[in-house]
């Protein structure tokens, strides 16, 4: 399955890349774009000189690519991007109207009623992405094709507050909490 993920963070983007590919899909990474269309996209794909919490769009039009929207079963769009579209929300709302399914991905989860708003079939906070994607929570065919929003949204807050939960208490016992990010591990 083709997924497009839209994540302007690498130490965020890389692992949920690795996952998605090491269960067999094939992963578009950009973060953000030049200019959103009825049918396409110029993404904008990760700075040379990117660190793992920071990027910026430097005009540099040889990191532009050509985004089909009908090349893609599922996207995973974050909130806050980077370039000329700074939000998910324009993208989520062409990728709905072309038919793809978009999962929202904002840091926290705060950033995921908007773009639902704009047409995302759920959202997940973002350091919790990995966790679901190991866990079976999302599974990108499954969730590609489930037209119940209600069902899908539930099942994502529950596992959110589960890993809420799990942290809370691993941060209470003294340890650490295992999101599956390596940039997290050693912020934390």
């Amino acid at each position: 399955m083709k997924i497009l993920l839209i994540e302007d963070m690498a130490g965020f983007a890389d692992p949920m890349r690795q996952q998605l590919e090491a269960r067999g899909h094939e992963v578009t990474w950009i973060i953000g774009a030049e200019s959103v269309g009825a049918d396409r996209l110029k993404g904008i794909l990760a700075g040379k000189d990117a660190t793992p919490l920071t990027d910026q769009w430097d005009g540099d039009t040889g990191r532009l690519i050509e985004v089909v929207y009908s090349d893609f079963a599922l996207a995973l769009v974050d909130g806050g991007l980077i370039g000329p579209v700074d939000s998910g929300g324009p993208i989520v709302a062409a990728l709905t109207q072309a038919g793809v399914p978009a999962v929202g991905i904002s840091g926290g989860g705060a950033g995921n009623p908007p773009l639902i708003a704009a047409g995302a079939i759920a959202g997940l906070p973002k350091e919790h992405v990995v966790l679901a994607i190991k866990g079976d929570v999302l599974v990108a065919a499954e969730v590609a094709n489930d037209k119940d929003q209600d069902r899908l949204s539930s099942r994502f807050d529950c596992f959110a507050q589960k890993m809420r939960d799990k942290a809370d208490k691993a941060r209470k016992a003294g340890e650490k909490f295992d999101y599956g990010y390596p940039v997290l591990a050693s912020a934390s």
